[in-house]
């Protein structure tokens, strides 16, 4: 059967302009505010001693929730999934030492009533390729990184500990997730084990969300839905500064909410 060259011309166009909607990038923006919790324990003392750990939550009195607003993005395009992602937490109290705790050339004795105040805030750039295509389910491996800075200041009033670290932590990562109709559910898995000469870090970090669309659908350009979703994120960080030997055993997590914006 003969088709006149319009219509040839026509069928091709077609063909392209759904090829192009099928591998069109798109982009999800995730404003949210986090209600996190600080825990764990640290502890420093000069190197070649032994380092008792106080508390954060019962001897630093750290253990208020803390409201912080954050944000996420994932842009998604061919078979792979991009996630840039920004978290701050921040808290502070008033406790009572459990245990000495040194750093600087500066000690504090346990028995001793402090200030405390720590703020990890947390970037990240994490790529997974998707391994299930279709809009239903995805299941994706990648990799990434972390930028992890965290500050803490512990006093009595007259003497005052400070302790400043700063560094990228490059992750292996895995994502998962179904749709039903209006509704998907997500998660968001990264984390990595290391150890540079005497120094060990281990860092783990999960994100489950789940998400309502009231407006738009799932092939159209523009879609809005309701946000819920839980993240914690676990630090272990064991290092030698100078004279200072720091052991520190951290997590914030907490539930958060938001909306997502899709274009």
């Amino acid at each position: 059967m003969l088709t006149s060259p319009k219509l040839r011309s026509s069928s091709c166009l077609a063909l392209l302009a759904l090829l192009g909607a099928c591998s069109a990038p798109r982009l999800e923006v995730m404003p949210r505010v986090q209600q996190a919790k600080l825990g764990g324990t640290i502890g420093a003392s000069t190197t070649g001693m032994s380092i008792p750990d106080n508390d954060v939550s019962s001897d630093l009195g750290l253990g208020q929730t803390s409201s912080e607003f954050g944000g996420r993005a994932d842009l998604s395009f061919a078979a792979g999934t991009w996630t840039f992602a920004y978290a701050p937490a921040s808290f502070s109290g008033s406790g009572t030492l459990n245990a000495d705790i040194t750093n600087g050339g500066v000690t504090i004795p346990a028995g001793t009533a402090v200030d405390s105040s720590v703020k990890m805030d947390i970037g990240s750039v994490l790529w997974t390729h998707d391994f299930i295509p279709g809009d239903n389910f995805e299941l994706g491996l990648g990799v990434g990184a972390h930028l992890l800075d965290f500050k803490g200041t512990i006093t009595d009033g007259t003497n005052t500990l400070k302790f400043d670290q700063s560094a990228p932590v490059p992750v292996l990562a895995a994502r998962a997730g179904a749709a039903f109709g209006p509704f998907d559910v997500s998660a968001l898995l990264s984390g990595m084990q290391f150890k540079t000469g005497s120094d060990e870090a281990t860092f783990f970090d999960a994100d489950v969300m789940g998400r309502w669309r009231f407006l738009g659908g799932v092939d159209g350009r523009l879609a809005a839905s309701l946000m819920l979703g839980w993240r914690k994120t676990d630090v272990k960080l064991d290092y030698t500064d100078g004279a200072d030997h720091v052991n520190a055993d951290l997590n914030v997590s907490g539930i958060y909410y938001g909306l997502s914006i899709g274009f």
